[in-house]
Order: C-alpha cells, then structure tokens, then sequence
C-alpha cells in the first residue's frame, strides 16, 4: 500500500508549484506555461518583473514542500512509479524556473540561515547561464592560472620555510613561515576545497561581485600570491644579511652559541653569502674545530676574500700541508692590486707566507718575505700580532746558524708576544724563553 504521506507531500508540492509558476508566468506577458525561465545578464526585464511578483514566502513553500517529499521518500518502503514521475515532472519544472529563485536570493541568504543539508539540491539551484561574454568563455584559462599559480606557491613555501626551520625557528623566521604558510592554504582551501570553494562563492555574494568575474578574482588573487612569495624568496639574501649582522654581534659579545646559530641561518637562506662563511670559520677556528673552519674558508676563498685565504693557508701550515698553503698565498700576493688587501691582511700573509717557506726549509725566501712583513708593520704602524715575524725570523736565523740574529729576533719575540690572543705566539714564546735560559747559562 502506497503511504498516504508521501501522496500529501507529493500534493502539497504540486499546489506550491501551481502557485509558484502562476505567479512567473504572470510577471512575463506573452511566455506560455511550459517555457522555460532562465536568468540571463541580458534579460533585465524578466528579473525586474519576477522580483516585483515573486515573493521569498512562495519560493520557501515550494521548496519546503520538497523537503517533505524528501522526507516521505525516506520513510515509504513502497513507492508506485506514478508517484516517482509526479515527483520527477514537479522537479523539472522547478528546475527550469531556477532563475526566478536566484532574484529571490541575491536578497535573502537562506544558505547561511536555514543550513540544509547537501543532497537538497533544490536549496542550491542557479540558473543555467550560457557564455555570453569574452571572459566566460575563459574560464578554463583562469582555472589553470590558479592551479597552477597554488602549485608554485606551495614550492615557493616549501622552500622558503626549510630554510627559515634550519635549526629551530627565531622570532622572524617563525612569523614568516607562518605568515606565508597561512596565505597559502587559505588560498589553497578556496580553490581545491569543496568547503573552501563554498565559502569563497558566500564571500564574493556579499561582496556582491558578480559571478562571471568570480574566477578572474581567484587566479589573481592566486597570482597575487605567487608574486608575494616570490619577493620573499628574492629578498633572502636581505635578510640572510641581516642574520650575518646579528651574528657578528653576538660573536663580539662572546655569545658563540648564538653567534652560530645566526650565521647558520644566514647561510641556510642565502648559501652564496662568503662573509657569513668567513666569519663561521673565524667561530670554528676559536672553538677549535677546526676542520669546519677549513671547510667555511675555502668556500669564503673561492669568492677571493684575502683574510680567508689567509687563514686557510695558516690551517694548511698547521696540518703540514706546506705547498698547498704557499701557493695560496703567492696566488693572492700577486693578484694584490686587484684584492686590495689591507695593511692588516697583507702583513699576515707575508708573515704565513715567510712561515710556509721556514717549514719548506726554503729559508732565503723565508727571509725576505718575513723582513718585508715586519717593514710593513713598522711603516703602517700596525699594533697586532707584530712579533709573530720575530718569532718566525728568529727561527730562520737558527737554521741559518746565525745565533746571534736569532737570540736578537727572540727577545723582539717575547717584547711584542701577546700570547692571549695567538695560540701560535704562545709556543714560539716559549721557545723563545728557552733560547735567551740557555744564552744566560751559557755566560
């Protein structure tokens, strides 16, 4: 037996659809009671008409009345095929008069009021628009400028946020990543989520934008967004350089720990930068770790920075590499007028240089180059490791024989040693005190 509840629904429907066509057809002279109402931008008379006749009360009725079919149809276990074509037949004509309920709702936002569920088509219709303009007819385009705009975007955020996370965030680095990682999925959500996509459709309503420029607005903004990430990644090295300035200061403060961990940030963001390099290798060089500080300076070297290839070949020297270190420093020695050393730099590579040719037992050349460092600190009036080339001669003086030079060079050593801030001078003062014991003894 049929449920005579879903037969009243069915009736109840029917009426509210008799009424709800009367009334359209009413508001548009000369269209017949079968034709078709479909909303179109060109079509302004018909809108005009149907908004002064039609009433949200009546389309609430037919669209009630659905519901209730809806309902019955869900709670009848038999259902004869006369009453599924009445139902089929109401639902078309609902269908074709789609455009009459969307004048309604472009004033009343039943979406976001009554919330039906999403099977109840009936809620959501929109009439069937045909491409009328340049721009509808691109649609597809835009869509994949979106498309792929996201694609970009979330590689730009990947990218950028791996580089920011090296080590832990800061304080900037997590606003970036956050800032830009929002941006994104938000954007993101709109285009590829059915939720997102919804509430983007809501907000363009209110904003009453219409909808044949509602995909233009999500590839520019998609494209907006590919811009912003874009000049973030460009920016890096900006700011790469701003984490190099924050790490020098804490390595002037003796905070070496943050010293480091700044300079990593640099580099993570802009691995081009020589200066973070060279002075990550001055760090490692003071924590003695040395192997990392080789490695910072022969990256910082291969941009030509005369105070990292200096202290490179003063590693070299260290680790018995005696040729390699020479060859750096006669390399950067010759190319001085265009490296532009300063008087600081040239005096410590003539002095490695003079040091490499001791080890080497090259002790001519050791000589000169030593003579000409010391030459060189007195004419510049340099005040900083000054008596490393003492030091050094007075060792080449010995090998020389020449004990009353070196005994001369040794007590220079030990006037100028500044043994707290050379590791090196340290040894050699040592050795120096020995020479003048044994000199005293020896009268």
């Amino acid at each position: 037996m049929i449920d005579s509840r879903l037969q009243q629904a069915i009736t109840r429907y029917k009426k509210a659809i008799e009424k709800f066509k009367t009334t359209i057809d009413a508001s548009v002279p000369n269209q017949s009671a079968n034709s078709q109402v479909v909303m179109d931008a060109d079509q302004t008379t018909q809108k005009e008409a149907s908004q002064k006749q039609l009433t949200p009360t009546q389309v609430f009725e037919v669209l009630t009345a659905r519901d209730e079919v809806q309902a019955a149809l869900a709670d009848t276990t038999h259902t004869s095929g006369e009453s599924l074509a009445a139902i089929a037949q109401l639902d078309k004509i609902l269908k074709d008069n789609a455009g009459a309920i969307a004048t309604i709702c472009e004033t009343v936002d039943w979406q976001t009021s009554f919330n039906p569920p999403k099977e109840a088509w009936w809620w959501s219709l929109q009439p069937e628009r045909k491409p009328h303009k340049f721009w509808d007819q691109l649609d597809w385009f835009w869509s994949a400028v979106s498309i792929s705009s996201l694609t970009i975007s979330l590689g730009l955020v990947g990218d950028i946020s791996s580089r920011f996370l090296t080590g832990g965030p800061d304080t900037l680095g997590a606003v970036a990543v956050s800032t830009q990682s929002i941006l994104t999925l938000l954007t993101a959500g709109g285009a590829l989520t059915l939720a997102g996509q919804e509430a983007y459709k809501r907000t363009l309503k209110r904003l009453k934008i219409p909808e044949r420029f509602w995909h233009e607005i999500s590839a520019g903004f998609s494209f907006l967004l590919v811009i912003g990430l874009l000049g973030l990644r460009l920016s890096l090295p900006q700011i790469a350089t701003q984490y190099n300035k924050w790490g020098f200061n804490n390595y002037n403060e003796g905070d070496w720990g943050s010293a480091e961990e700044n300079y990593q940030r640099a580099i993570k963001l802009n691995p081009d930068d020589t200066l973070t390099h060279f002075r990550l290798g001055l760090l490692y060089e003071e924590l003695q770790k040395l192997d990392l500080a080789r490695t910072e300076y022969q990256i910082a070297a291969q941009d030509n920075i005369p105070d990292a290839i200096n202290n490179l070949s003063r590693l070299y020297i260290l680790n018995k590499n005696y040729p390699v270190a020479a060859n750096l420093l006669l390399k950067t020695l010759a190319d001085e007028q265009k490296l532009k050393p300063s008087a600081e730099t040239k005096h410590a590579l003539l002095k490695n240089l003079g040091w490499a040719r001791l080890m080497q037992s090259h002790y001519p050349d050791a000589e000169a180059k030593l003579l000409e460092a010391i030459d060189l600190q007195q004419s510049a009036k340099l005040t900083k490791n000054i008596a490393t080339p003492h030091c050094l001669l007075a060792q080449v003086m010995e090998a020389q024989k020449d004990k009353k030079s070196a005994l001369k060079e040794w007590e220079t050593c030990i006037q100028y040693a500044d043994i707290a801030s050379s590791t090196d001078e340290d040894s050699w003062v040592i050795t120096a005190q020995k020479r003048l014991t044994e000199q005293e003894n020896g009268k």
